[in-house]
């Protein structure tokens, strides 16, 4: 009895881990993984749209690592793998079976920081030639939607500033009546009285004139910073461009992670064919003595 239980855990043991390593070897030989490489830069105090005492403003992420938090972001989202697919040429079902499809192309995505500025950007294909294109087209989609947030923002804080600048400009020209007003009323020589309040008046223009300068040098910069940060292409520079890998790539991790369930999924048998072993002989015993108790009591 021994014996053959052994045999039986040795057989299901070589059949789980055989099947695990097929699958494990599979695995390896049919991933190719296609990485770019981004270096990253904070954008000009200059040109940003916000001001670096917004208490809004993370300042202990470094430049890689917002931005790939802003991509792993972009990637939980099914319009943006699904713009991704579509650019890169693959053909997205319709229907329920859309979601399950976009969760695969998903899955094989990873972003990670390398360094303070920068970022790696990976897709793992089942074939050579998808990698490139999905990694460009997931790069292209983001550059996209950056420019289009941008274009927003830039509308946004645009008319805000307007309505301050229209209420400023109202101000002005206030201030500026009444200055006219009190010097067309009070000729030289004035008394200490009216020096006094015509000082005021006078302070009140120049900082409504302020004012307008102020507001109307953020209009500028809120409408020219995106343009020119788009232009100068420095914040998110592309040093190392997918390529079409030689061989298979990138499967290493996940063949491990097969060959590991394998194994322990081969142990866990074994360990409940032994249990098994080990209590059905005592299950047998209290059967047969059951039976002969009930045979000498007939």
């Amino acid at each position: 009895m021994a014996l053959r239980y052994r045999a039986l855990i040795v057989a299901i043991c070589a059949i789980v881990w055989t099947a695990g390593a097929i699958a494990a070897l599979t695995e390896y030989r049919t991933t190719f993984e296609s990485t770019a490489s981004v270096w990253v830069l904070r954008t000009s105090p200059e040109l940003a749209q916000t001001s670096a005492d917004d208490p809004n403003v993370t300042l202990l992420q470094t430049a890689a690592t917002q931005q790939m938090d802003l991509i792993t972001q972009l990637l939980q989202t099914d319009s943006y793998v699904r713009d991704v697919a579509t650019r890169a040429g693959l053909v997205v079902p319709t229907g329920a079976d859309q979601e399950a499809y976009l969760d695969s192309l998903r899955k094989r995505f990873r972003v990670r920081a390398v360094g303070s500025n920068l970022l790696t950007l990976s897709y793992a294909a089942r074939d050579p030639q998808s990698g490139p294109r999905l990694v460009n087209a997931a790069l292209d989609v983001r550059g996209e939607r950056i420019a289009e947030a941008r274009t927003a923002s830039t509308a946004a804080l645009t008319t805000l500033y307007q309505k301050d600048y229209d209420v400023a400009q109202t101000a002005a020209l206030d201030a500026q009546t009444k200055l006219q007003d009190f010097e067309a009323s009070h000729p030289a020589p004035l008394s200490d009285v009216d020096q006094h309040l015509q000082a005021q008046l006078r302070l009140t223009l120049d900082l409504a004139q302020a004012r307008l300068a102020d507001l109307r040098g953020r209009i500028d910069r809120a409408v020219l910073a995106p343009a020119l940060i788009e232009v100068s292409g420095q914040e998110f520079q592309i040093v190392d461009p997918p390529s079409v890998p030689y061989g298979p790539s990138g499967g290493s991790r996940s063949a491990m992670t097969i060959a590991a369930i394998a194994i322990v999924a081969g142990l866990a048998i074994a360990a409940l064919l032994v249990i098994v072993a080990a209590h059905a002989p005592r299950t047998v015993r209290t059967v047969t003595r059951r039976e002969r108790a009930a045979a000498l009591a007939g």
